[in-house]
């Protein structure tokens, strides 16, 4: 069941799924003043304004709005940074919002009520909605750049200042909960010989497809890192030696088996891999270094292998 308008340049048009809120031009200032409507939306847009995290946007949005309008439960998404926030009931009539800024969309919002929206609700929610595209659009500018900040721009992963600033912190919680934790250090055997004999551009598009070998083995929960040129480095959460193991071994066998000659590549890439656990008087430096320590020993062991530190 749903029930939607369309909201374009202050006017409205014949309904479609889902409507659309787009930022409007300021009103002239000789209404202003006595517009008491339009001072609320400028007090909830500085309101917002005040936040830059999309989840505390959506919800103080929705608690000062509850106020003035009945529903019973709301969702929004934000496909761009991989936002998806949902509270209360998630069912019945609904009344759904695609929030536009110069052609960008910032997201989609989406209200539930048990019973329909009347045309005044209707009216209201769009009118209150325009206070939110500002904060919203600050908001989605400032987690791009942050993730933009800790993201490698070759492999899509997880970049080595993110590592210094994440894995300090997981480490010291599996200390605090007593819970497993293993670090991975994986290193590329033979890629320098990739590089000299096919150029860097495939060297690049290897290094592509080894991070989304290492991706599709590895849990959502877990962290994954380009430590630096063919240097990765894996964090488990909640993962004792034998579940460090099978990931490690995963891992190494996907990279084996990666068919490159699409790049034209008629050789191997392998990895060898140093595994250890945080133990209870560690911190990110000494486990790090052990887990090298355990790689540098694959290496020497022959490559293309696994070693436990």
């Amino acid at each position: 069941m749903s029930q939607t308008t369309q909201l374009v340049d202050g006017h409205k048009s014949i309904p479609q799924v889902p409507a659309q809120v787009i930022a409007l031009d300021p009103r002239p200032g000789e209404l202003a003043g006595g517009d008491k409507k339009h001072i609320r939306i400028l007090q909830l847009s500085d309101l917002l304004a005040r936040n830059l995290e999309i989840e505390q946007i959506i919800e103080t949005f929705m608690a000062e709005i509850s106020e003035e309008m009945n529903f019973c439960g709301y969702r929004f998404k934000c496909e761009e940074i991989d936002a998806a926030i949902e509270n209360g009931v998630i069912e019945g009539f609904n009344a759904s919002y695609r929030l536009n800024l110069q052609n960008r969309l910032l997201g989609e919002l989406t209200l539930f009520k048990l019973a329909n929206f009347n045309s005044r609700e209707l009216c209201e929610l769009e009118d209150l909605l325009c206070s939110l595209i500002y904060p919203l659009k600050n908001s989605l500018m400032y987690q791009i750049a942050l993730k933009s900040a800790y993201r490698d721009p070759l492999t899509g992963l997880n970049n080595r200042t993110s590592m210094e600033k994440n894995l300090p912190r997981e480490i010291d919680l599996a200390k605090r909960y007593g819970q497993s934790m293993a670090l991975l250090m994986m290193d590329l055997d033979g890629f320098k010989q990739i590089n000299d004999d096919f150029g860097h551009d495939v060297g690049d598009q290897v290094l592509r497809e080894v991070a989304e070998a290492i991706r599709h083995v590895v849990r959502n929960t877990d962290l994954v890192f380009r430590y630096g040129g063919d240097e990765f480095v894996g964090g488990l959460a909640q993962t004792d030696i034998h579940g460090a193991i099978d990931v490690s071994e995963r891992i190494r066998s996907s990279i084996e088996n990666l068919d490159l000659s699409a790049f034209g590549v008629n050789a191997r890439v392998r990895v060898s891999i140093g595994i250890t656990l945080v133990r209870h008087g560690d911190d990110f430096l000494s486990t790090f270094k052990r887990a090298d320590k355990a790689m540098y020993q694959a290496k020497l062991n022959g490559k293309n292998q696994i070693i436990i530190c």
